[in-house]
């Protein structure tokens, strides 16, 4: 059996004995990623993809407000006096968070409440169903607009494959977030569910899931998330290089500064 708790700070993993891995995203109060929850994200899947006593897996928020609601701004300032270091190690980490989530051979639900932004949007939106508090404060985006630099961390692979390219430019240039019942609309969640149901329907479903044939369930999971490694090759390196050289752009450091000092940023020009 893995050692989660030994192993990471900022994430929870409790297995029924049905074998559904309830993991909850844990840095309250609203789950902002720092570096090591970066990379704690990361790697789950694929620590989860290795323990034979997980069959099923349900991402959630734990006790945080929000399921993930972006960088912590201190993530952004991470090697920045090594710039060769600082694209470098994004490059990877980031790499094999898009591949250790489609690699995911156990079917994976997420159950969002509150923000799904940026990475943590991604982190859901890579999941196998989506399930979303109806209410005024779920809603989904990808956020990388607001910082002024390009979707690079799988929002440019996801967010077509679900709602197709029109949509999905929509959402990308602007960051809008979108609400649950809208998301289910347009087709980027599964469903919308009552709040005080989201964690039950999400469990119920994953342990429906853990109880079917193993090998046709993480099979037809494999030929569809096809679709996704074609995409991944081409998309994934291609955006991330526009995302690395935005960051040069005046737009990103007036907006960085502004997220830190909590103001709001002059318009682009």
């Amino acid at each position: 059996m893995f050692d989660y708790a030994k192993n990471y700070q900022h994430i929870e993993v409790k297995i029924s004995p049905e074998g559904v891995a309830l993991v909850a995203l844990n840095r309250p109060p609203h789950n902002l990623i720092n570096r090591k929850m970066h990379t704690e994200m990361t790697s789950i899947p694929r620590d989860l993809n290795h323990d034979e006593d997980v069959r099923a897996v349900v991402f959630h928020a734990g006790e945080a407000k929000n399921f993930a609601a972006g960088g912590d701004s201190s993530l952004f300032d991470d090697n920045k006096d090594d710039p060769i270091k600082q694209i470098l190690g994004g490059l990877t980490e980031a790499r094999e968070f898009i591949w250790n989530m489609i690699e995911l051979e156990k079917p994976a639900a997420a159950a969002v409440k509150g923000l799904a932004t940026g990475m943590g949007c991604q982190f859901a939106l890579l999941c196998d169903v989506v399930f979303a508090a109806d209410d005024e404060k779920t809603r989904f985006s990808d956020g990388h607009a607001n910082i002024g630099v390009a979707a690079g961390d799988g929002g440019s692979l996801i967010w077509p494959m679900l709602i197709g390219i029109a949509r999905a430019k929509q959402y990308l240039f602007t960051a809008e977030p979108i609400y649950a019942k809208e998301a289910e609309r347009i087709g980027l969640i599964s469903r919308a569910v009552p709040p005080d149901q989201l964690l039950s329907i999400a469990t119920e479903w994953a342990t429906r899931m853990a109880k079917l044939p193993t090998l046709s369930v993480r099979w037809t999971k494999s030929a569809c998330n096809q679709w996704l490694r074609m995409a991944a090759v081409n998309v994934f390196q291609y955006s991330w290089a526009l995302q690395t050289l935005s960051k040069e752009k005046p737009e990103f450091k007036e907006r960085m500064a502004a997220m830190k000092a909590k103001t709001l940023p002059k318009l682009a020009k």
